[in-house]
Parts: C-alpha cells; structure tokens; sequence
C-alpha cells in the first residue's frame, strides 16, 4: 500500500487505478528541501520506512517561510517516514536541530529524535543514509556527515538514539572523502556499517559492528593513492551465508572488489574489471545467499553483479554516461538495485541526461515507465518484497521525497497527513465566497495564492489568469480547478501544468453550474488553496 500526505483530514480514500502491474508514485513528503540521500527498507509486512536528508528551504530576501506543521521536526535532520497499514504516512526524525527558541513544550515528534543544538548537517557536506530494519521493528540507520559517520536506531512510537561510528578528525565543507554508508544486521542482530575513506595514503574500506554498547571499526581493505580519481562511491555491505561481504569500488584499480570475512580475516576478491563502482548499491535476496551490487562502471554503462557461492557473475544493465568526476557527496550520481521473490533484478539510476531510469528483467533488462515525475530524480533506493518493489528518490525541481510502487496496484491509498501532524495552513479560502463581479486574476506570491476566491459567471466558459511571481524550485505552482475538495474525493475539471516562474498563464475553464468548487496548487496544496464561486448571472 502507498499514500500521500497532500491534504488536511487524517483519513484514506481509496483511489482505483485499475489493474495490473505498474508504477504508481507518490509524494511522500514536500515540506521544505527534503528527500536527499534517501534510503528505503521494508518491514515483514511490506510496509516501507525511508530515511533521508531534510534541510531548510532556501527564501529570498522578503519572501514568508512556509509554515512547518505542529508535531514535524525541526530542519536540518536526519528524517525518517513510513506508511502504516492504512496507508497513512508518518513524518519524523532519528536526528533533529534544536530551533534557537527552544523546543516546543507538549509537542512530541514522531520517531522520538534526538535533538542536537547546533546540529552541522548542510547538503554540500553530508553523503547519503542507509536503512534496515530488525525482526522486532527497530529501524537501524547510517549516515554521513561533515566529521564522519553516524548511527541511529528508533521504533514506532519509541525513541531515537544516535552514535558516532568513525570520526574523521575534521569536519570538511565539502563531501566526498568519506562514501555514503551501507548498513546490515548479522544473524544476531548486530549492526554492521561499511564504509570507505580517503585519504592521501590511498582508500580505506571499513567495516564496523556494534557488540553491546561497543563498536569494533575494522578496515578490511586499503588502495594506494590514485591521481585524478573521483571521490570513493558509496559503500555497501551484506550478509551472506552468515559473514559479512563488503562490496566497494576501487578507481585505482579500476575494478569492483568484495571483501568476505572468513573466519577472523578479510578476504578480498574482484567483482568486475574496467568497473570503478560510482554510485554502488547493494542488497540481498530474501533467501540470504545471494546479494546484487549495481554501480556505475566509469565507462559508459550500469552494470549488475550477483555475489553467491559461485564466482560473481556480470550484466551490462543499460548504456549510461559516466557520472561527473566533480559531484561528490549528494550530488554524485547513484544506482540502486533489488530482486523479487521471483528473481527479478530492478535497477535504478540517475542518468545525467535523462533523469531517473529504472528497468528491470533477470537477463536482460527492460524500461519501466516512471512518467513525467521521475523528471529531475535523484538518489534512488529500492527495496522489494511480495507485495512489490518501492522506489524512493530525491525531486530536484520541487525538492520532494518521492516514493513508488511497481506491482499490482489495485485499490492503493492515498492518504492525508497522520493524526499527530496538524497542517498550519497559510492562506485559505473564506467563508463567504460570492458576489457578482468576475473575480479571475489570482497571483501565486510566497507560496501562497492571492485571492483566495475567485468569482465566476455559471454556464458559461471562462478564463483564470495566472501570476506566478515565485520563482525557482520552490517557486513550482499551477492552478488546479476540483468540483471539490481532493481529500473529499474531488475531481479536477481543468488545470495548468506545475511551472517554476516568473510565468504567466491562462487557465481555461469549461461552463459549470453554479455552485462552490475548490481551487489548489498541487505541488503545495496544504499553504496554496482556495474557492471558486460559480455565480448565475455573475460578470
């Protein structure tokens, strides 16, 4: 099941998409600049949990924040959300900023964060989250940050708890010596953490695990200094037949490596030659002997490799551009992979040039069709189970969290915000919409449309003029005309596609009987809404 939290009632409605295998996707969340690093996980029941980055939204000089809900928490963060059983997201935090105000009295976040004064988390110096989930529902994360690597543990309804994993000695300003995190649980339950440093005596790939209270960091493999060689990938890490197999890229060597703990020594095998492994991912069947890692390989392809007891085996996914050598941290290029119970191998990446691209097959690879959304994505994950395979990703132009489903999608959920999460709305539609003047200019300005009624003349057609003076990313609006509100189960009877401005548009509108109708920006549909009054006789 999938929802989206887009409207102000904690209720699901269902939504028939018909039949069949598909993509269906989502906002998942949209307050702010959120979605970066993203990671996805599922619970036994197939219930997703994503953790990602979320930072304040950049405003202009003179231009009104938007209003952040009572109960979400506070920016810059570690955040985490989750759907439930009926479909409803919850929106909180393992790691959150302390507001200079203070906290809150009363208030409680979901998730339980731990609350850090000062909190040093920027999107130019942090490097991707990593997710797992144990059999009794704790949430396991990974993270990197400016002076190193973190780890984070919370349950629905508990509370957080953050430790340093590897401190870097320094805080850099701009990511990229330290890799994005992999995370795993062994047999026991045990966290384990992969990732890779470098430095100038060459790369570093770690692996650390925590016995009780204490951390054991351990590098399992090293490479010498390599000249004009981009930053390391992310890291990944799995557990097969009961060890652990760390699987990283290695640019001197220009080869894909794993690291296999066999007994109390590290063992280190080639994955895939003429393979740098930008933008790694791995993950593991459900059976446990058998992980996928995809990456980029630097000479124009994504490949996928399996890791069993066998020798590994390759396949070219797609040819791609190779990744720019001067993104690093979360501006780098990433793949993501995960196989269904049926075998199934799903691929993801964010293609330089066509945006976000996604195909799966077992030998061969064919496209699944994202449709316009996947325009700008970032940064995906995947993660799969029986009741399909989800796909989280970073929304560059509107700086959303975006999760998808490809499966059987008959009667998803689409869902409004949980009970504990109530909207601060910005301006609204009044009470008492009418007259007989034709009111149909209406501005979009600070996220926020003026009026907020509109007037009409009924059965007749008409024109709504649309100002959109915001501009950039989060400057993205249009007008959506419903006969009533969406979380009602309202229908749009016309609309404009979602632009950033300054733009100006017209929006024509076919005759409609009198009566009140409902009017959104459906990129920002809890700050930007109003009334449409239809009036006999209006002019």
């Amino acid at each position: 099941m999938l929802a989206a939290a887009c409207a102000s009632n904690p209720t699901a409605t269902s939504v028939d998409f018909g039949s069949g295998v598909r993509f269906v996707p989502v906002v998942a969340d949209s307050l702010d600049d959120v979605g970066l690093g993203s990671a996805v996980a599922l619970t036994a029941d197939g219930l997703p949990y994503v953790t990602y980055f979320g930072f304040p939204a950049v405003v202009k000089e003179g231009e009104i924040p938007i209003p952040r809900p009572i109960g979400s928490p506070f920016l810059p963060g570690v955040l985490l959300s989750s759907v439930d059983a009926n479909g409803v997201w919850t929106h909180g935090a393992i790691e959150q900023a302390k507001p200079k105000a203070g906290l809150p009295s009363g208030i409680t976040v979901p998730f339980g964060p731990v609350t850090t004064e000062n909190l040093q988390l920027t999107a130019d110096d942090s490097n991707g989250t990593a997710v797992t989930l144990g059999s009794d529902g704790t949430v396991h994360a990974a993270w990197t940050m400016r002076d190193g690597v973190y780890y984070g543990t919370t349950k629905a309804d508990g509370t957080s708890t953050v430790q340093q994993v590897f401190n870097y000695g320094t805080a850099v300003s701009l990511a990229g010596p330290i890799s994005a995190p992999g995370i795993v649980l062994d047999a026991a339950g045990n966290p384990w953490v992969a990732f890779s440093v470098l430095g100038s005596d060459g790369l570093e790939v770690h692996a650390a695990t925590l016995t009780g209270s204490k951390w054991t960091d351990q590098v399992v493999a090293t490479s010498g200094p390599c000249g004009g060689c981009p930053e390391p990938g992310p890291t990944g890490i799995a557990v097969l037949r009961g060890n652990p197999v760390v699987v990283f890229g290695d640019a001197a060597k220009d080869s894909v490596e794993a690291a296999s703990l066999q007994g109390s020594k590290w063992v280190v095998n080639v994955v895939d030659t003429r393979a740098q492994g930008l933008g790694l991912s791995v993950s593991v069947a459900t059976s446990g002997n058998t992980a996928y890692a995809s990456y980029y390989t630097g000479h124009g392809a994504v490949r996928v490799a399996l890791l069993d007891d066998h020798a590994p085996t390759t396949m070219e996914v797609a040819k791609a551009p190779n990744p720019s050598p001067s993104k690093t941290g979360n501006s780098a290029s990433r793949t993501a992979v995960a196989a269904g119970t049926d075998g199934t191998i799903y691929v993801a990446w964010d293609d330089e040039t066509k945006g976000l691209q996604f195909e799966s097959g077992t030998d061969t690879f064919a496209s699944v069709d994202l449709g316009s959304t996947a325009a700008g994505g970032l940064h995906p994950s995947l993660a799969a189970s029986d009741s399909g395979v989800y796909l989280s990703w970073y929304d560059s132009v509107n700086q959303n969290l975006m999760v998808g489903v490809q499966g059987d999608v008959q009667n998803i959920l689409v869902a409004n915000p949980p009970p504990s999460i109530v909207p601060s709305f910005g301006a609204s539609g009044p009470a008492n919409c009418t007259g007989k003047k034709a009111v149909l200019d209406v501005v979009a300005q600070n996220t926020a449309f003026d009026p907020t009624c509109l007037i009409a003349p009924a059965s007749s057609p008409f024109t709504i003029n649309f100002d959109n003076k915001d501009t950039g990313a989060t400057g993205t609006h249009n007008v959506d005309v419903y006969d009533k509100n969406p979380a009602d189960g309202g229908t749009s009877l016309a609309a404009l596609v979602p632009k950033p401005g300054p733009l100006q548009e017209s929006l024509n509108v076919g005759a409609l009987d009198a009566g009140s109708y409902y009017f959104q920006c459906d990129v920002h549909p809890l700050q930007m809404f109003g009334t449409l009054a239809v009036v006999k006789g209006a002019s």
